[in-house]
């Protein structure tokens, strides 16, 4: 069984949840803004990695330019994103905020330490093939290499400066952050039903931080992203520099279903009750967090 690191699935989720909707704007928005900001945004993934093969190629390595293909959302992930109650409520009482659920539901998750119900399909990002034929001392060369192409790359495509891919996803994750605080945080309309959805939560035993919306709003997730952390072993420190990860990272936890559930149905209880207490807030929250949030990952190319 393969072992995954807890850096990864956030980043993978943040790029998921942020500009997985196709890369739209908003969804109020018109097409032909939702269309050029889709094409901006891929015009910058295709330039990174063009960049990126071309660099490597200089310093005597192989790099295939891999772009994957856009997300595409449903109808259910649509009303979803819209803050309807009635999607929401759906899959929160199955799923509750998605953080146990990838281990209950390793199939629909994508749980790479579980095999795919038919076998493993065919990795579609040929460099990872690649990867696999290196010895020890190879890969750490290879990501050396792909590390310094990759912070030029970026440069290039965005004018972002970056150190590695976590701290890509750090910078793109902190001007979601910024652009919520300046933009929602400061709504007297959303303040307001923050306050009542707070006042809800405390009254069902629930310890609340910060009041402000987009801190409520993920106070769910990162509470059992908290939980479930410390689960996972800590990667030696000789691993870390072959791996290109920083200090204290750790390996995703390797949890059966069996051991998963009891965690996932204190998350469903959980992600209930903020559901009902934040009713009316989710809706007139949701759109414009998502819009916030796609608007920072195009502008760093997500």
């Amino acid at each position: 069984m393969s072992r995954v690191l807890t850096a990864m699935p956030a980043a993978i989720l943040a790029l998921a949840v942020l500009s997985g909707c196709g890369g739209n704007s908003a969804p109020g928005a018109p097409a032909a803004e939702k269309a050029s900001a889709t094409a901006d945004s891929q015009a910058k993934r295709h330039q990174i990695e063009s960049v990126r093969a071309d660099c490597m190629k200089q310093k005597g390595f192989t790099y295939i330019a891999f772009v994957p293909a856009p997300h595409k959302i449903g109808e259910e992930e649509r009303k979803r994103d819209s803050g309807d109650y009635t999607a929401m409520k759906k899959w929160r009482e199955k799923n509750g905020y998605g953080v146990f659920a990838f281990y209950v539901y390793p199939q629909e998750y994508a749980n790479p330490m579980v095999e795919p119900e038919g076998g493993i399909p065919e990795d579609p990002n040929p460099n990872n093939k690649i990867q696999m034929s290196f010895s020890d001392t190879q890969r750490e060369a290879y990501n050396g290499a792909d590390r310094t192409c990759y912070q030029r790359a970026v440069k290039d495509a965005t004018g972002k400066k970056i150190d590695s891919v976590d701290d890509y996803y750090e910078q793109a994750n902190a001007r979601s952050e910024q652009l919520a605080t300046r933009e929602l945080d400061g709504d007297p309309r959303l303040v307001e039903l923050t306050v009542s959805m707070g006042n809800c939560l405390k009254n069902k035993g629930y310890p609340i931080g910060s009041t402000k919306p987009s801190a409520l709003a993920d106070r769910g997730r990162l509470k059992f992203e908290a939980e479930k952390k410390p689960l996972g072993e800590r990667i030696p420190e000789s691993m870390l520099k072959k791996m290109d990860m920083p200090e204290g990272a750790r390996w995703e936890p390797n949890l059966t279903a069996d051991q998963a559930r009891p965690y996932l149905a204190r998350e469903i209880k959980d992600a209930l009750d903020d559901l009902k207490c934040g009713k009316d807030f989710y809706p007139a929250f949701t759109p414009g967090q998502i819009e916030v949030q796609q608007r920072a990952y195009q502008e760093f190319g997500l």
